[in-house]
């Protein structure tokens, strides 16, 4: 009997989605990259007065988040920046596949390697955090051509086609993730990634409304647990991993820790403040780069909107 398909899978909408993006991978391909600022500027400026919707959601956020503490006008501004910087992302990560693995690696400026490498010298696994900070798919990239074990939770786009394209285009490039597509396979992948000595890194600045209650810039959410339970179970370290693009247009990636984590005869309380303290570090850096952070165009706060 051959696998079921997915309700929405044949939609018309996703065929010429994704032929859409299959025209628009290749003209990237062999765009000049010294032309990727000015055109993901303008697309951002475009997409900044034509998003309607996701405009009002990252202002929203914004609000919520900063309040009165900075004008309308630098509110405003940031949101076009984040729309610039995600088609930024876009080009970068479609030039991947056009640069070799050597240009990729020059292209960043790794902080606390050293960590990363004793961490997995522990030999019992690591777990990393991340958020969607960045061009958060370069990171993978880059760790993956360094040499390291390190896989990610990924979600793969709408659509049979685009996703069948989007796995043979990482396959490609020997990046490994785990794709929760399958949520089943995925964790059980997740476990033996660990078991291996390898690094297990999650995404967890987004609303899982089945996570635990903690505080977020000030306001009551709910995160995913996966990192703290990971690392409990196996009592393996946890880095952070971060990243944002600098000025010169290179990739700055950040890995910090290992983290001091609660670990008490209450497993339920351990996680959930093991948790918020995770998602301490990550609002840290989005403060510190908040135009790099692309969880503005969610609801990350829900029951505010």
């Amino acid at each position: 009997m051959g696998k079921k398909k997915k309700r929405g899978d044949n939609k018309p909408v996703n065929f010429f989605t994704f032929l859409f993006f299959v025209v628009f991978f290749y003209t990237v391909k062999i765009v000049p990259s010294v032309l990727y600022p000015f055109l993901s500027g303008l697309g951002g400026l475009i997409a900044f007065y034509t998003m309607g919707e996701r405009k009002k959601i990252i202002l929203k956020n914004m609000d919520i988040v900063y309040g009165n503490t900075i004008s309308r006008r630098k509110k405003q501004e940031m949101c076009r920046q984040i729309f610039t910087g995600i088609i930024m992302s876009l080009y970068e990560c479609i030039q991947i596949a056009k640069i070799t693995d050597e240009q990729l690696i020059n292209m960043a400026v790794i902080e606390g390697e050293e960590v990363l490498q004793k961490a997995l010298g522990e030999g019992k696994g690591v777990v990393g955090i991340s958020a969607h900070l960045g061009n958060f798919p370069r990171l993978q990239a880059v760790l993956a051509k360094k040499g390291y074990p390190a896989t990610f939770f990924s979600r793969p786009p709408s659509g049979r086609y685009l996703t069948k394209f989007f796995k043979k285009l990482i396959a490609s490039k020997d990046v490994p993730l785990l794709y929760i597509s399958n949520r089943r396979q995925a964790i059980i992948d997740a476990h033996r990634w660990i078991k291996n000595k390898g690094m297990l890194c999650l995404y967890i600045d987004q609303h899982d409304s089945k996570g635990v209650e903690v505080e977020f810039f000030g306001k009551n959410v709910f995160a995913p647990t996966g990192a703290a339970t990971f690392a409990r179970r196996y009592n393996c370290p946890v880095l952070g991993l971060f990243t944002y693009r600098m000025a010169d247009g290179r990739q700055k990636i950040i890995i910090e820790g290992p983290y001091k984590l609660q670990k008490t005869d209450n497993a339920t309380e351990d996680i959930r403040i093991n948790t918020g303290f995770f998602l301490k570090r990550i609002e840290h850096y989005i403060r510190l780069y908040p135009e790099h952070w692309y969880s503005w165009l969610h609801k990350r706060f829900p029951g505010l909107y």
